[in-house]
């Protein structure tokens, strides 16, 4: 088969539209990847993709359309699909519906539901508009390759195989689209992508299914694309190295100057250390890694580097999309580096009962930090820490100590007063976290866990095997918090709004307690949880 390359014009969208009414496959630019599209009508267009990118035929497809209410010919919509729709769309958003009777089985993977999204890139508008039907179509690559960001990415892989291919640029995101399950008033996000979950939970109660960061059972039955088999993975072996990021950079320059042809992915915070001829770098923010991943681990397929090491992207925003693909190209091979027992984050609001969950661990006889007590002992009398924060904050400031008290009262009424005193305290306290670590390791201890409110955001979660989060009534936190801490209702309520609410804890925390007040409950769930990542 001859692969037509087909120019973004007016007269290159008709001739794809063309194909595709006589049932044949185009590749077409997205604002996310590339998408290799046949009709969603026709069974044998489907057929053709399956055929085309040796992709298993239980994988569901995507179906494209240019507007909300197209999708009322091919599902049964709901009032949250066109309140998601006007907030997200058109955009990186693919909601799974009830299909309707027009779209073959084919399509769907044999699921009676079907995921449709509203793509934002101009030339897949204008393209689905000439087509006059909605555009089936998963990433135009070989099945378990890297996603194409460009239209070149799609001919390495498929030229000969496919009608055509719209050349449309480079993609702007960069990753695939972000793929929920409606569920009642809510929605549990299958694949994450551009449409963040802290976007989605501000509009919507958001669940997490548990196979974003978890490899799969071999007998799952995929609800959307993505979700089971090996995706987005270089033609060599990819490892993913977790651990306090000195000693990931550490281990890497180690592997460099053992092998100097060893393929390393870093950050270009690090291209000081860390160079090579197989040695490339992600951007420092998690958009440009989102934008870059794809390209570059194709740039690999080129190289002469027997393996890849690669850092942890941070887990937040668009950094967990990050996080999922690379996951699934490394086949989940992640390699513990520096502190090797198994590490527990342990998080929640203010008054959940983290002290608690902590003391059970100890009982269990596990190693405890409590980054609040050790915040607390680094602020001693003109300690370096206690000098930064009088310089940041000189109304808590008295004869070289700080005021906590007057400090709370500073920062947790202002956000962003909050934040400067997060990001000011965090470092020093993880250094000290990652030595006791250390020394806990070479005491002999089976494990180790971290009390930290501010996890996510200091971003340890990465150095952690798993995160417990633990939750409570708003009633039972609030009265905990002014015994505990002599303040009245009205300044805890205050204290929790500048918090992250429960949602966002139950979304990424890896396991959840609920702490009724039974200490027993708590310290059966605590052993459970450590039974399951303590080996």
């Amino acid at each position: 088969m001859k692969t037509l390359h087909l120019k973004d014009t007016a007269a290159g969208i008709a001739r794809a539209a063309r194909i595709i009414k006589k049932g044949g496959l185009v590749a077409f630019p997205t604002e996310t990847v590339y998408g290799l599209g046949g009709s969603a009508e026709d069974a044998g267009s489907a057929k053709k993709i399956y055929e085309a990118k040796g992709r298993p035929s239980d994988n569901p497809l995507i179906i494209h359309i240019a507007r909300a209410e197209d999708a009322e010919k091919y599902a049964y919509t709901t009032p949250l699909y066109y309140r998601l729709a006007k907030a997200f769309c058109p955009g990186p958003l693919t909601m799974i519906l009830k299909k309707k009777e027009t779209v073959p089985y084919e399509v769907t993977g044999g699921l009676d539901t079907v995921a449709v999204r509203i793509p934002s890139h101009p030339a897949a508008r204008r393209f689905i508009e000439a087509c006059g039907v909605a555009i089936a179509a998963p990433s135009a690559n070989l099945s378990g390759s890297p996603s194409p960001t460009e239209a070149e990415h799609v001919a390495a892989d498929l030229d000969g195989r496919i009608d055509a291919i719209i050349y449309g640029g480079g993609c702007d995101i960069g990753l695939e689209s972000t793929i929920i399950r409606l569920d009642g008033d809510g929605a549990v996000i299958l694949r994450p992508g551009a449409v963040t979950e802290e976007m989605l939970g501000r509009l919507i109660h958001v669940g997490r299914d548990e196979t974003l960061l978890k490899k799969p059972d071999a007998d799952l039955r995929p609800q959307a694309p993505g979700m089971k088999y090996r995706h987005y993975a270089p033609k060599v072996p990819l490892y993913l190295l977790k651990g306090p990021h000195d000693d990931v950079a550490a281990y890497m320059k180690r592997k460099l100057d053992e092998d100097p042809d060893a393929g390393v992915i870093c950050t270009e915070a690090d291209k000081a250390l860390l160079r090579g001829r197989n040695v490339t770098y992600l951007p420092n923010d998690a958009e440009g890694q989102a934008r870059r991943l794809f390209s570059l681990l194709r740039g690999y397929d080129g190289r002469d580097a027997k393996s890849i090491l690669c850092v942890i992207p941070p887990r937040t925003g668009i950094g967990l999309a990050v996080y999922n693909r690379l996951l699934k190209a490394a086949g989940y091979n992640i390699i513990q580096v520096g502190i090797t027992i198994p590490v527990i984050g342990l998080t929640g609001q203010s008054g959940a009962g983290k002290s608690t969950a902590a003391q059970c661990f100890e009982q269990l006889g596990g190693f405890v930090c409590d980054c609040d007590e050790i915040y607390h002992g680094l602020l001693y009398k003109n300690s370096p820490l206690c000098e930064t924060l009088g310089a940041l904050f000189p109304e808590a400031y008295r004869d070289g100590e700080i005021d906590r008290k007057i400090l709370s009262a500073t920062v947790f009424s202002d956000k962003e007063k909050l934040a400067l005193l997060n990001r000011t305290a965090h470092g020093a306290v993880l250094d000290r976290v990652r030595e006791l670590l250390r020394q806990a390791q070479a005491d002999g201890k089976k494990f180790a866990a971290v009390d930290a409110s501010q996890l996510f955001e200091s971003g340890y979660d990465n150095e952690c095997t798993a995160v417990v989060g633990v939750c409570a009534p708003l009633q039972a936190r609030l009265k905990r918090i002014t015994e505990r801490d002599g303040i009245d209702e009205e300044r805890a309520l205050a204290r929790l709004e500048n918090q992250h609410n429960e949602d966002f804890f139950r979304v990424y925390c890896d396991e959840i307690i609920e702490n009724d007040g039974d200490i027993t409950s708590v310290c059966d769930k605590i052993g459970k949880i450590t039974e399951k990542y303590v080996k």
